[in-house]
């Protein structure tokens, strides 16, 4: 699973905090170059997963528009920061690890 093979991962259905809490566990299986191609039926997502990534140090690859359906392209990078279990917005305390 590398930057030329994509991981497809289906969230449809889901909201921006559950939605983050799985991507994050798919991103953290994925090694470095890894792409993880989120489908999303949030509307927010268009705004939340490029600050998450900006926030976590993932790139943003893109998006693509299916009607309301929406793939988006993320990969893990060397800087990418891993973040609390439960919490993909924070950055582990001593009891995350």
């Amino acid at each position: 699973m590398g930057a030329d093979c994509p991981v497809e991962f289906d969230t449809t259905g889901a909201r921006c905090v559950t939605m983050l809490v799985k991507i994050r566990a798919r991103l953290a299986e994925l090694p470095v170059g890894g792409r993880l191609v989120v489908v999303s039926d949030d509307p927010t997502s268009v705004y939340d997963l490029p600050a998450w990534c900006h926030m976590t140090h993932h790139a943003y690859v893109g998006v693509s528009h299916e009607g309301n359906i929406m793939r988006h392209t993320l990969e893990v990078t060397p800087d990418s920061v891993r973040t609390a279990t439960g919490r993909p917005w924070a950055r582990p305390s001593s009891e995350d690890a």
